[in-house]
């Protein structure tokens, strides 16, 4: 894949170059990348696996409301919902959407951005623009009267905000035909971004800490982050004609440091490259998809995770009482029940990796090396662990799965198998936090399936088995336990006996397939 430079104060080696050819080559190579990459997905809007799979991952419910009357009254209403489904039209009209987005974009760059009348200085490297109220306000102009010719009149508002933030773009170029246009911010010039304009790749680079410094030159409120360090890099990379991949990097590691009434919380997640990657292959007509995340950890006091875990910060307790003999007094206001916290919370998230194919011949989605790290990720408080996941432990912790229409629902093959432990103990800081559900003090979850190649078909009303027995199991109550073999759906169950919110052991049943 192309690496763009990290932006930095001091220049790297850069090719001569003048403004007038950095500005143009700047919005030809945008122009080039964005169209491209959208013709190399014309043949996703035809897959009715991938409009399937997102309605049956995102879809979302319409509901209306209906009543009838007669002489005699009206009936109650009644309430209708219907989910809302994405087919090939929604994916295609997506992509017209993105397509007209892009080309105003690269319209504005060169017509409204990098002119002539806006360029500050130059040299035989480098070209430096200066975006004053003409550009960053021209969104503020009311349009004009029919006939009139007076000047633009930009709001005050607007034109401090401009005159405050000085913001400029660099254009250098670290290799024939490719430019770089780095923002520089405030009077201290800090570099939050760099465009990296490349010949067969655009990228968008960001320095967290000279974000931080810039928003503090600024007098943004940030003396809740002690530390804020870390560079990200989006990058579009053309691998060949109609072949493009999109590449989310974790160049420097992410470190973020917050404190909060004299408590730090602590987050880190570990370099990797790519993290993510999207790669539409036009030619082939394939869909690429692969992530993987580094370790990410969490360390704070436990005060500031309560509410995760429970819900007592809410509490009140009130000593007024009514003897029924007469009209209650105002009752006080209550006063909050005040708990004494102790100890560190750790959050562990050992990684989380997979690829995903899709060919629009065979129109399955093939999602491959599922899983989330080499080890077991883990919440612990003080070193008793609250929680703890492990995905196929004995089987590599990865797991493939193939998904493809059929019928009106998503048919899912598993491989090599599916076994996931989940493990709860809550009840170490039960003494705490008050309101964590029953379900989480002290249980253990074991979904996982029996038989080779087992296979799965999902709906929007339930999970069919067609190949293979699932079993989901719980140690703290095996009444609850429940086996699906072939044959057989797994579905909502009685809704007077669901449970809390969130516990399956009372809310899901097995049924015969309707």
């Amino acid at each position: 894949m192309v690496l763009g430079l990290i932006a930095c104060k001091s220049d790297p080696q850069l090719v001569e170059i003048s403004s007038k050819q950095a500005a143009l080559t700047a919005s030809e190579n945008s122009e080039r990348a964005l169209d491209g990459v959208l013709d190399a997905a014309d043949f996703l809007s035809e897959s009715t696996s991938v409009a399937q799979t997102l309605s049956l991952m995102g879809g979302g419910e319409s509901c209306e409301s209906t009543s009838s009357c007669t002489s005699s009254g009206c009936l109650p209403a009644e309430t209708v919902c219907t989910r809302d489904t994405i087919d090939e039209g929604d994916l295609e009209q997506t992509r017209a959407d993105l397509k007209e987005s892009a080309q105003k974009l690269v319209q504005r760059l060169r017509e409204r951005v990098l002119i002539p009348a806006n360029l500050e200085s130059e040299t035989s490297t480098s070209a430096t623009y200066r975006l004053g109220p003409e550009v960053y306000c021209e969104d503020e102009i009311p349009p004009p009267l029919p006939g009139s010719i007076t000047p633009p009149s930009y709001d005050p508002d607007c034109v401090e905000q401009a005159n405050k933030l000085q913001l400029r773009l660099r254009l250098t170029s670290p290799a024939e035909g490719d430019v770089d246009m780095t923002v520089l911010v405030g009077a201290e010039r800090n570099e939050p971004l760099v465009f990296e304009l490349h010949q067969h790749s655009l990228g968008l680079k960001v320095d967290l800490g000279e974000a931080l410094d810039a928003a503090r030159e600024f007098g943004e409120d940030s003396d809740a982050i002690e530390k804020l360090s870390g560079v990200l890099e989006l990058q579009l990379v053309e691998n060949q004609a109609r072949d493009y991949s999109l590449d989310l990097n974790v160049l420097q590691a992410v470190q973020v440091v917050l404190n909060t009434d004299g408590e730090k919380l602590s987050v880190s997640l570990g370099a990797t490259s790519p993290a993510l990657q999207l790669r539409l292959d036009g030619n082939a007509r394939r869909l690429l998809a692969s992530m993987d995340l580094g370790a990410l950890r969490v360390l704070g006091p436990l005060r500031l995770f309560a509410d995760s875990f429970g819900s007592n910060d809410d509490e009140l307790v009130s000593s007024s009482s009514d003897s029924g003999f007469a009209a209650p007094a105002p009752a006080p206001e209550p006063e909050p029940i005040q708990r004494d916290y102790h100890g560190a919370v750790e959050m562990f998230l050992a990684g989380l990796q997979g690829s995903l194919e899709y060919v629009a011949e065979s129109d399955q989605l093939k999602l491959n090396g599922l899983g989330f790290g080499d080890k077991t990720s883990f919440i612990e408080n003080d070193g008793q662990r609250l929680a703890a996941l492990d995905l196929n432990a004995a089987q590599g912790r990865h797991v493939n799965l193939v998904l493809e229409p059929e019928g009106d629902g998503t048919k899912i093959s598993i491989s090599p198998g599916f076994d996931l432990k989940v493990a709860l103990a809550f009840q170490h800081i039960a003494d705490q936090v008050q309101g964590i559900q029953a379900h989480l003090l002290n249980d253990n979850w074991h979904f996982w399936f029996e038989g080779d190649h087992p296979v799965i078909v999902a709906n929007d009303d339930q999970v069919a088995v067609q190949a293979g027995t699932l079993h989901l199991e719980s140690s703290a109550d095996p009444s609850a336990n429940l086996g699906v073999s072939a044959g057989m759906c797994l579905v909502e169950g009685d809704s007077d006996a669901s449970g809390e919110d969130g516990d399956w052991r009372h809310r899901l049943a097995v049924d015969v397939c309707q």
